[in-house]
C-alpha cells in the first residue's frame, strides 16, 4: 500500500472481500494515516532521534533517521549485516506498540501455497511444537490485535500490544513460527487441502474434498464482488504472478503438494527476503537483540527478480460468467470495468499524485464519473474494482458499474471514455482540488488508536516492491509538493493523457449471470474429486481412511501449552480506563461533552430517538438515514453540497441503531444519530451543514433517491456474502429480545430482502419511497423525537461548539413548531415464525409484519427454526440463546462462557476437524445474547455442526462437575482473551460514546470488570446449566444460510421442524 494515504477504494473495499486472506477476521484498513496524540515530551522519538547513520546495533546497520514532527515520531531504518533483512522502527510516545514481519511471496499457479503456508506456518514451531500456538497465544496475551494474512504478493503477520512482557512472547511466538516452522502434513492436511472419507469414522463412507483454506477459498469465490476482483485482476496481469490467484482457487487448491509447500517456505521464509516494522515506546535496542538472535544462524541469499508484467499492445476485453445475484433485479446483474495499468508502485510520490486524481474522478456527487455513471442510474453501484490498486508492483486504476443491463457495457465504455477526454480537457476546478487534498490533511490529524498497525500494514506492499519506507512517512512534504505541481499548467490533464488516453494496456472487463454457473461448478469439482478418486488403489483408501482416523485422533489430544509464554491474571488492570463526560443541556436538550487531546479536530453526533416511529415507517429508516448527505437541500444543488461538506468536514453521515437498556432485556432504545467531524476552524461551518441536511433535504429528488435505493440494496445484497455469520446471528436473536428483533429489521436479512425489493421495482415505487421519507423527516422534527447530543473536543473549542450547536438546536426546534407528524398506521399482528412453523417455504420476512409484542405491551420471545436459500457455496450457521442485562450478575461468567467455549471446543470442532474457516461462540453483553457459530462451513458438515452444538453445551455444562476437568488455568486464558478487547485502546472519536449509545456508565464499566476477574470455575458449568442446558433445543433459536438445494435437502431430511426462506 505504497504511500497512498487517500481512496485505496478498491484495495480497501476487497482487503474486507476476501482479496486479502486472514488468518482470522480482521477489519479492512483504515483509508488513511492518522496521528495519534501529540505528547508533551516525546522521549521515545527523541532518544531515537540521537542515533546516528553507521551505528552497527546488535547486528543491524543504522542507515538513516528520519524526524517526522508532522507525527511526532523518528523513523529509523536498518539492515542486517549478515543476511540483508531490512527493519523499519517507528519511534513514537505510544504505548500500543507493534510488530510485524512480512515476505515477498509471489506465485506462478493458483494453488494458494502462501495462503496455506500462512495458515500451516502457525501450527506448531521448533520452541513451540504445540498443536496451533497461534490461537492459544489469543487466550494468554493481551495482545490489542494478532492475525496473520496473505496480500497478492507478500506475507505479513502483526501483533500489537501494550504490555512489554506480552510484546517479547509475541515476537518470540510469531518468529519462531515464521523461521522454524514444523510444517507438518497433517497440518497441511487439516489446514489446506485433503481427501477424507466424509464421515471420517465409516470407511464405506464416500470420499471427498475437506480443509479450511479450501473451504474459505469457496466462501471468498461465492461473493460476487470478490470474484469479480479476482478475476479482472488475472485478465489485468497476464504472464506475472498476478495472474494467479494467491489465496487459492479451489479448482487449483487440490493440486498443491506438501512438498511443494516446503519448498516455498525454504524460498521466501528467509531473513534476506524479509521485512521487520517496530513501532511504539519500547526500546528499540531490545527489539534488534532478540530479532538478530533468531537470524543470525542463516547466510544470505540472493533472491529471485521479479517476473515483469507483461504489456498490452491493444485494448483487450475479457467475459467471464458468475452466479445470478438472487437478491438483484434479473435483468440488470451485469458488472463491467475499464482498468488501465498505470504507475510503478515505488514510485510514492506518483502513487500519491495517480491516487489524488483517481478522487478527483470517482469521488463523490460533484465528479464527472458520479454524474455520468451513478447519477444517470445506469447501473446500481460502482463495480468492485472500480479506484486505484496500489497494490501491485504495477499499479492499475478501474472505473466501472456494477447492476448494468447486457446490452449496456459498449455504452458505458464510451461514457467512461468520453469523461476522461472532457477531463483532460477541461481540467478540475480549483475548489474541487483543494476539498481533496483538505479530507488527506484531516484524515492525518485524527487521533487513531492503531495508528502504528496502519503504517506497518500500508507501508508492507510499497516496502516489498522496493519503495523507500521512510519516504513513505513524508506525507505534508508530498502534498505541498503537490500543490506546487498544481501552478503547472495542464498537470492533472497530462496525467490522464498518460495514462488513460495513450494508455494501450486497457482492459475492458466484463461479468454477467449464467443461471448454471453453480452447478457447472459443482459439476467440475465432482469431476475432480472422481478423477482424483478413480486413481486410488485398495491400499490408497485404506491409508486415507487411517488418515482421517489419525488426524481426528490429533485433533483430540490435549497440546502441552506450558512451552507456550504467557501473561497472568494479575498483569489485568484492576481499574477500568474511563473517560471522564460532562453533562451540560443546552437549548433545552441534553449534551453530553467530552474534553481531551484530539489534535484539533471536533467530533458531533446528534441523536435521536425514534422508538415510537410510526412501524409502516420503520422498514424505511435505514434508507432514510443513507440518503442524508445524498441529495440535494433546499438551499444547494447536490454536486455544491458535497464539495461543501468535503471542503469543510471529514463527512457528514447517519446511522440507525438498537440498543437493549443495560438494566432490562425487556427495553429497548433506537436512535438515529447524524454524525460529523471537522477541523476546529470549521465548526460553525460544520453546524451550518448539518442544519441545511436535517431541515432541509430535498426528498423528491426522485431520480437521485433512486440512486441511493440502487446503492443502499447493491451493498446489503455484498455484505451478505461477506459476514454471512453475523446475519446469521442476527436472525437467530431476532426472536429473543425486543432490541434484538429491531436490530435484525433494520440491518439484517429482513432489511437485505426489503431493500432488494425497493431496487428490482425502482422507478415504479420511487415516488413512495420519496413520500415515505417526507414523512419520516416530519415525525422525526415533531416533538415526538426527543434528542440528545454528545461532543467530543480539545477544550478550547467548546465555547465554539456551544455557540454553534445552540443555534442548530434552537433551529431544528423551530422547525417543529412547523411540523406535523404522521399518523401511526396500523400495525398488522401477523407474527414471526416460531419454532412450531411448518417446514414450507417462505418469502423473505417483512419488518411491519414481525411484532413480538403482546397485548400486554411485553416481549414474548419466540425461538424459530430457520434456512435462508441464498446463492451461497458454503453455510453459516448460528444458535442462539438468551442471556441476562448487561447489570445482571451472571453476565460475566456468560461472557467468559462464550470465551472458553470457543478456545477450547468450538475451534477445534467447527475449524480443525469440521473444516470450516472458522466458528465459535460469542456473548454479546449489552444484548444479553449468547451464540454459536460457524463461518464458511462445508454445506456436507451442517448436521455435524448443529451435533457440535448440542455437545458443546453439554462440554461446557460439565465444568468443575463430576468430571472435575475444568481448570483455573484455562479460565484464567478467557479473562485475559475477554479482556483484550475490553482494554484495547479508544481513538478520539470513541471516548465516551458506549454511555452515549447505550446508557452504559463507567460505573457499570468497573462493576462489570470485577465481576469478570471474580469468576470462578464452578459459576461457569452454573451458567451453562442454567442458560444453555436448561433451555434445550426448544428454548433456543437455530438460523442457516446456505445455498438452496442444500436447504431444500436438509429442511425436507430434518427431523425437527425448520422453515425454509428462499432468498433465490
Amino acid at each position: 500500500m505504497p504511500g497512498q494515504l487517500l481512496l485505496r477504494r478498491a484495495c480497501q473495499r476487497n482487503a474486507a472481500r476476501g482479496i486479502i486472506h486472514h488468518t482470522r477476521p480482521f477489519n479492512p484498513l483504515a483509508r488513511t494515516l492518522a496521528t495519534t496524540a501529540a505528547p508533551s515530551a516525546p522521549s521515545a522519538a527523541s532518544a531515537a532521534a540521537k542515533l546516528q547513520p553507521g551505528t552497527t546495533l546488535h547486528g543491524f546497520n543504522v542507515l538513516r533517521v528520519q524526524e517526522v514532527p508532522q507525527f511526532n515520531l523518528t523513523a529509523i531504518q536498518l539492515k542486517h549485516e549478515k543476511t540483508g533483512a531490512e527493519h523499519l522502527h517507528v519511534a513514537k510516545d505510544d504505548s500500543n506498540n507493534v510488530f510485524n514481519v512480512g515476505f515477498h511471496t509471489p506465485v506462478s499457479d493458483s494453488t494458494g501455497v502462501p495462503h496455506i503456508l500462512e495458515h500451516v506456518t502457525l501450527c506448531g514451531s521448533k520452541n513451540y511444537p504445540v498443536r496451533d500456538p497461534f490461537f492459544k497465544m489469543l487466550n494468554r496475551s493481551m495482545a490489542t490485535f494478532m492475525n496473520a494474512m496473505t496480500g497478492s504478493d507478500y506475507t505479513m503477520y502483526p501483533f500489537s500490544t501494550q504490555n512489554p512482557v506480552d510484546y517479547k512472547n509475541l515476537m518470540d511466538v510469531y518468529m519462531d513460527s515464521t523461521f522454524a516452522p514444523m510444517l507438518r502434513e497433517m497440518d497441511f492436511k487439516q489446514e489446506g487441502w485433503r481427501l477424507e472419507n466424509e464421515v471420517h469414522t465409516d470407511r464405506e463412507s464416500p470420499l471427498i474434498f475437506k480443509g479450511v483454506v479450501y473451504n474459505e477459498m469457496k466462501g471468498a469465490l461465492s461473493d460476487l464482488s470478490s470474484l469479480f476482483y479476482i478475476r479482472s485482476q488475472q485478465h489485468m496481469y497476464p504472464g506475472g504472478t498476478y495472474s494467479h490467484v494467491s489465496g487459492g482457487d479451489p479448482e487449483s487448491i487440490t493440486n498443491l503438494t506438501h512438498q511443494q509447500l516446503l519448498d516455498f517456505h525454504a524460498r521466501h521464509y528467509h531473513p534476506s527476503n524479509a521485512r521487520f516494522y517496530t513501532y511504539g515506546n519500547f526500546e528499540l535496542e531490545k527489539h534488534l537483540q532478540a530479532i538478530d538472535a533468531r537470524i543470525s544462524n542463516f547466510a544470505a541469499i540472493t533472491l529471485e527478480s521479479p517476473t515483469p508484467t507483461r504489456l498490452f499492445t491493444e485494448r483487450q476485453t475479457a467475459r467471464v460468467s458468475c452466479p445470478p445475484d438472487s437478491l438483484a433485479d434479473p435483468a440488470k446483474q451485469t458488472k463491467m470495468s475499464v482498468s488501465f495499468l498505470t504507475n510503478e508502485s515505488n514510485d510514492i510520490f506518483e502513487t500519491f499524485a495517480v491516487g489524488v486524481l483517481t478522487s478527483l474522478l470517482l469521488d463523490g456527487a460533484a465528479s464527472p464519473m458520479y454524474k455520468a455513471l451513478i447519477a444517470t442510474n445506469i447501473g446500481s453501484d460502482y463495480a468492485a474494482t472500480t479506484g486505484y490498486n496500489s497494490e501491485a508492483r504495477v499499479t492499475n486504476v478501474s472505473f466501472g458499474l456494477q447492476g448494468i443491463k447486457s446490452e449496456d457495457v459498449q455504452r458505458v465504455e464510451d461514457i467512461i471514455m468520453r469523461v476522461l477526454t472532457e477531463a483532460a480537457q477541461t481540467g478540475f476546478d480549483p475548489k474541487r482540488v483543494e476539498s481533496v487534498l483538505h479530507q488527506t490533511e484531516l484524515s492525518l490529524k485524527h487521533r487513531n488508536a492503531n495508528f502504528g498497525m496502519m503504517v506497518g500494514q500500508q507501508v508492507m506492499s510499497s516496502w516489498i516492491h522496493g519503495a523507500d519506507p521512510l519516504e513513505f512517512l513524508k506525507v505534508a512534504e508530498r502534498i505541498e509538493r503537490l500543490r506546487g505541481l498544481l501552478a503547472t499548467p495542464r498537470y492533472f490533464e497530462s496525467l490522464i493523457e498518460k495514462y488513460f488516453l495513450n494508455n494501450k494496456h486497457r482492459l475492458v472487463f466484463v461479468m454477467e449471470p449464467d443461471a448454471e454457473y453453480n452447478d457447472n461448478l459443482l459439476s467440475s469439482e465432482k469431476a475432480r474429486l472422481e478423477k482424483k478418486v478413480g486413481a486410488l488403489t485398495a491400499e490408497d483408501k485404506d491409508r486415507i481412511y487411517l488418515e482421517g482416523i489419525k488426524l481426528a485422533e490429533s485433533q483430540e489430544t490435549k497440546s502441552d501449552v506450558s512451552c507456550l509464554p504467557t501473561l497472568t491474571v494479575q498483569d489485568i488492570p484492576v481499574n477500568a480506563q474511563t473517560h471522564p463526560t460532562e453533562d451540560l443541556p443546552l437549548a433545552g436538550v441534553p449534551v453530553q461533552w467530552r474534553k481531551t487531546a484530539t489534535n484539533g479536530i471536533s467530533y458531533v453526533n446528534v441523536a435521536r430517538d425514534i422508538n415510537k416511529l410510526p412501524s409502516h415507517l420503520q422498514p424505511y429508516i435505514p434508507l432514510y438515514a443513507s440518503a442524508l448527505g445524498a441529495l440535494s437541500t433546499k438551499n444547494h444543488d447536490l454536486p455544491v453540497l458535497d464539495e461543501a461538506i468535503r471542503m469543510h468536514t471529514g463527512g457528514i453521515s447517519a446511522s440507525v441503531a438498537s440498543s437493549a437498556s443495560p438494566q432490562s432485556l425487556s427495553e429497548a432504545a433506537v436512535n438515529l444519530t447524524f454524525s460529523s467531524n471537522c477541523l476546529d476552524k470549521n465548526i460553525s461551518s460544520m453546524y451550518h451543514l448539518m442544519g441545511e441536511i436535517a431541515s432541509h433535504t430535498s426528498w423528491q429528488d426522485q431520480e437521485r433517491l433512486r440512486t441511493v435505493v440502487s446503492a443502499a440494496a447493491s451493498d446489503a445484497s455484498q455484505g451478505v456474502v461477506q459476514n454471512g455469520h453475523r446475519y446469521a446471528m442476527k436472525a437467530a436473536a431476532a426472536g429473543l429480545t425486543q432490541s434484538m428483533q429491531l436490530t435484525e429489521a433494520l440491518s439484517g436479512l429482513t432489511q437485505v430482502g426489503f431493500l432488494g425489493k425497493l431496487a428490482r421495482n425502482g422507478v415504479d415505487q420511487v415516488g413512495q419511497v420519496a413520500q415515505k421519507m417526507e414523512e419520516i423527516a416530519a415525525w422525526i422534527a415533531s416533538d415526538v423525537a426527543p434528542a440528545k447530543v454528545a461532543v467530543i473536543s480539545d477544550p478550547a473549542a467548546q465555547d465554539a461548539h456551544k455557540r454553534n450547536l445552540d443555534t442548530l438546536l434552537k433551529t431544528l426546534d423551530a422547525r417543529r413548531t412547523t411540523t406535523t407528524p404522521p399518523e401511526p398506521a396500523t400495525t398488522s399482528t401477523e407474527k414471526r415464525p416460531s419454532s412450531s412453523s411448518s417446514s414450507s417455504s417462505s418469502s423473505p420476512p417483512n419488518p411491519t409484519t414481525d411484532n413480538n409484542n403482546n397485548n400486554n405491551g411485553l416481549f414474548t420471545p419466540t425461538f424459530s427454526r430457520r434456512f435462508f436459500a441464498l446463492p451461497l457455496a458454503v453455510n453459516f450457521t448460528a444458535r442462539t440463546f438468551l442471556g441476562v442485562p448487561y447489570t445482571h450478575a451472571d453476565g460475566a461468567a456468560l461472557q467468559l462462557l462464550a470465551s472458553l467455549m470457543t478456545n477450547h471446543f468450538l475451534h477445534r470442532e467447527i475449524r480443525e476437524k469440521g473444516g470450516a474457516y472458522g466458528g465459535g461462540a460469542t456473548y454479546n453483553a449489552l444484548e444479553g445474547t449468547l451464540s454459536l457459530f460457524s463461518y464458511r462451513d462445508p454445506p456436507s458438515g451442517l448436521a455435524n455442526t448443529l451435533k457440535t452444538y448440542e455437545r458443546a453445551i453439554e462440554w461446557a455444562s460439565s465444568r468443575g462437575g463430576a468430571a472435575a476437568w475444568g481448570t483455573q488455568r484455562e479460565l484464567d486464558e478467557a479473562k485475559l482473551s475477554v479482556f483484550q478487547s475490553l482494554d484495547a485502546p479508544k481513538s478520539a472519536s470513541a471516548e465516551g460514546m458506549t454511555r452515549f449509545h447505550t446508557g452504559v456508565t463507567n460505573e457499570m464499566l468497573q462493576e462489570r470488570r470485577e465481576r469478570l476477574l471474580a469468576v470462578t470455575v464452578p459459576q461457569i458449568a452454573d451458567v451453562a446449566q442454567r442458560y444453555l442446558l436448561a433451555a434445550g433445543q426448544d428454548r433456543s433459536a437455530f438460523a442457516v444460510l446456505g445455498g438452496k438445494a442444500d436447504a431444500e435437502l436438509f429442511v425436507k431430511s430434518a427431523k425437527e421442524p425448520w422453515q425454509l426462506v428462499d432468498f433465490e
